[in-house]
């Protein structure tokens, strides 16, 4: 009787180390385990369903990845983006929570991506045993980083790839044109005295296009104010100024004191397209910003046709609607 039941404990004991067989094991292998751009191991044990975006950078990037299934909130005023009445109109029916907790919490998500900007938040999220991932897209890389981050968590490896190589494609388009000399100062849409600067995000812009930043020597992120003496000092190539912009490209051609300005002499002001988004945000399409400087650099190798078929490409291939072509801009 004895070695009958030792026999029987043996075989459970047996059973309980085959693959599978261990609910301990089960859930090791289906849980993700990231790190997120403040450094936070998070571990988020079974698959993610359930994601809320409480900002349009990661809503646009979540669109691009392909987790519009997966997104039950978003950003508030989501309303006013076009690119959202564009590529899925439904996700305007689902709650605009932004960064309220509360309301963040009746959506029972999985996990909840949320810009550096707000980790002041990140404990009260902990209070209510919400996972949350902070974000910080302030550089190239950093931006690369968030998009993995996000995809990684939302299952999507395979479209971040495809988001990647066409990155790098473009790139080696944009290599095969060549450096140019110009110093290009790209202003904010507040004042052309606060300019970005190359800490900041929107000098990839001109990196990409193989531009040297005209503000190079200023420091500082967010659109530092710099005064008419420096500017002068600065004398850039070019300027290109937000088609939101709260002054004109007249404003500044007919203020007597920017005379000496070769931008003014040479009529070089140039307003940045914003087809359905602001290009000039850490979004996929930032690069489309890019390859409308490289047309604007060199047209006779990259011409406007080629950068309208480009554009037209990436919104089909990326967010999966026609763009009206009308609305792309020189």
């Amino acid at each position: 009787m004895k070695k009958r039941i030792i026999s029987i404990v043996c075989l459970f004991l047996l059973i309980s180390l085959l693959p599978g067989c261990s609910s301990d094991k089960e859930e090791e292998s289906d849980a993700i385990i990231v790190n997120d751009q403040l450094g936070r191991q998070i571990t988020i044990k079974d698959q993610v369903k359930r994601v809320v975006s409480t900002s349009y950078i990661t809503t646009s990037t979540c669109l691009a990845l392909g987790v519009n299934d997966q997104l039950v909130g978003i950003e508030k005023n989501a309303s006013s983006r076009s690119i959202y009445q564009n590529a899925d109109p439904d996700l305007l029916e689902l709650p605009q929570v932004g960064c309220d907790v509360s309301l963040i919490a009746k959506t029972a998500p999985d996990v909840v991506f949320m810009m550096k900007e707000n980790k002041n938040l990140i404990e009260d999220f902990e209070e209510r045993h919400i996972k949350v991932i902070v974000v910080d897209p302030s550089s190239e890389k950093k931006y690369d980083a968030m998009v993995s981050l996000i995809a990684k968590v939302c299952g999507k490896q395979n479209n971040a790839k495809k988001l990647k190589n066409y990155y790098s494609t473009k790139k080696s388009k944009m290599n095969s044109l060549g450096t140019s000399n110009k110093h290009v100062y790209i202003a904010s849409k507040e004042s052309i005295y606060r300019p970005v600067t190359p800490s900041m995000f929107q000098s990839t812009i001109l990196d990409m296009a193989h531009v040297k930043n005209a503000a190079t020597s200023i420091k500082g992120v967010d659109y530092p104010t710099i005064a008419l003496e420096t500017l002068l000092t600065l004398n850039p190539d070019m300027v290109i100024m937000p088609r939101n912009a709260s002054y004109s490209k007249d404003s500044i051609y007919n203020y007597e004191f920017f005379s000496s300005l070769d931008i003014v002499k040479n009529k070089k002001i140039y307003i940045m397209p914003e087809v359905v988004e602001s290009w000039m945000d850490p979004v996929p399409s930032h690069i489309l910003a890019s390859l409308w400087l490289s047309y604007v650099l060199h047209p006779h190798d990259y011409t406007y046709e080629n950068y309208k078929k480009d554009v037209i490409d990436f919104y089909k291939e990326f967010y999966d609607f026609s763009l009206d072509e009308t609305l792309i801009t020189k």
